[in-house]
């Protein structure tokens, strides 16, 4: 819409992992520098680990690009919303066999003629997993196993997992230790720094086209940094508005009253800094921490679009909080959840919970009424600040069989109620 004015090939801020637009700050440059050398030394498992919008997919993107087809074959994973049995079948369809089998052990059998097959060819095989925080137990445990898919003298699959933070916290657990052990490199992407923003803004502006015309001013550029945080999905959302407001009033130099205008039109989200501090960052690790415990240890049951808080009794197990408990701990505070759909029977409900529970989100129910037609029960994911957070999860799960009704839904009722078994 702006490009022509703006003497721009394409928008310079789009929310897609386009590897043209990879930019190189000092945490980015060591996280790549990580990966190609995990590849070529071989190692068998890398973990790469980010807040949401830090630039994981886009890095990832762009090591593919880097890796030469003719001494390398890949396998891509981007909805790992799968079975142990779906993620083998994935597998060897994004490595080009064509399968036969029909059942696990029949695809593990393939997949290890096909490794052995290419190694004898002096060809690499890597196995890239993103959005991997929302694989179950289960299928992390087959990860595992692929794992021991070798030689004597090597690994023949290489192994790499891409997701969020809390990641790294379900990787800690007891009964995921061996595959835990056995990662040799880590690496956590983390925001851009403070004076790196305004080179990140520039280089996305210089690849669209740009001739240096466009200009922040120091204050407009101060706002972007203290709203996005340093996270560049949030530089994006924040500039991409900041230059549509700046076409609508016919200038190139874009103010501080600009980016303000922008973050205004950003339908849901406030024009507050997202990450203002480090206490509000400590305060969101803490919220995924405790999403993912919960979405552990509640997985089985559902409560009306409340938090079930839990305390540890004199034995060490965990019990529910009593109501006033419950309520001294809870905040009445807005935040988005994700409508996976509406069902005509509980019993419904709980079988699409048996599907999702392991993903480590919150299950939430509505509480059905008799007046709300003939698909009273509602089912819900997770809590999230943010709507692009939101509408991200949302879409992964879209893509998941059979969850055609997905809705991003804001809410403010936070009162604890007895769950439901």
């Amino acid at each position: 819409m702006y490009e022509e004015f703006y003497g721009l090939k394409e928008k310079p801020f789009n929310l897609t992992p386009d590897p043209r637009y990879f930019f190189l700050s000092e945490n980015h440059r060591e996280a790549y520098e990580h990966l190609l050398y995990g590849i070529r030394e071989k190692e068998g498992f890398i973990l790469i680990t980010g807040e949401v919008g830090t630039g994981k997919t886009t890095l990832c993107r762009t090591l593919l690009n880097q890796i030469d087809p003719n001494a390398t074959d890949t396998a891509l994973i981007f909805n790992p919303l799968l079975s142990e049995q779906e993620l083998l079948q994935c597998i060897l369809s994004d490595f080009g066999v064509k399968s036969r089998a029909r059942a696990k052990r029949g695809y593990l059998d393939e997949l290890n003629q096909f490794l052995l097959r290419q190694q004898s060819l002096n060809r690499h095989s890597i196995l890239i997993i993103d959005e991997a925080q929302v694989l179950s137990l289960p299928v992390l445990e087959e990860i595992r196993i692929l794992s021991n898919l070798e030689t004597e003298k090597e690994k023949l699959l290489q192994i790499i997992l891409i997701g969020q933070n809390e990641l790294a916290e379900k990787l800690s657990l007891p009964r995921l230790r061996q595959l835990n052990q056995r990662i040799s490199i880590r690496y956590n992407l983390r925001p851009l720094r403070r004076d790196e923003v305004p080179r990140y803004v520039q280089h996305r502006l210089m690849v669209a086209g740009s001739s240096g015309d466009i200009q922040f001013t120091p204050g407009a550029m101060r706002k972007v940094v203290r709203y996005s945080g340093g996270i560049p999905r949030l530089i994006n959302l924040a500039c991409d508005r900041a230059l549509l407001a700046g076409y609508a009033a016919q200038s190139r130099e874009i103010q501080r009253r600009t980016v303000l205008k922008g973050l205004k039109s950003l339908e849901g989200q406030d024009s507050v800094p997202a990450t203002r501090t480090f206490t509000k960052r400590l305060a969101l690790t803490f919220t995924a921490i405790m999403i993912f415990c919960l979405g552990l240890a509640a997985a089985g049951f559902f409560v009306d679009f409340n938090w079930l808080l839990f305390r540890k009794d004199s034995k060490g197990s965990h019990a529910a909080l009593s109501d006033q408990q419950s309520m001294a701990m809870a905040k009445r505070v807005p935040f988005y959840t994700v409508q996976l759909g509406s069902f005509g029977t509980k019993a419904e409900v709980m079988g699409v919970a048996q599907r999702v529970k392991a993903t480590g989100y919150p299950l939430f129910l509505s509480k059905a009424e008799t007046d709300e037609g003939p698909n009273p029960h509602r089912i819900f994911i997770g809590k999230f600040n943010r709507k692009a957070e939101a509408e991200e999860v949302a879409k992964t799960f879209e893509k998941a069989e059979g969850f055609a009704d997905i809705k991003v839904i804001l809410t403010t009722s936070m009162v604890p109620q007895t769950p439901l078994p």
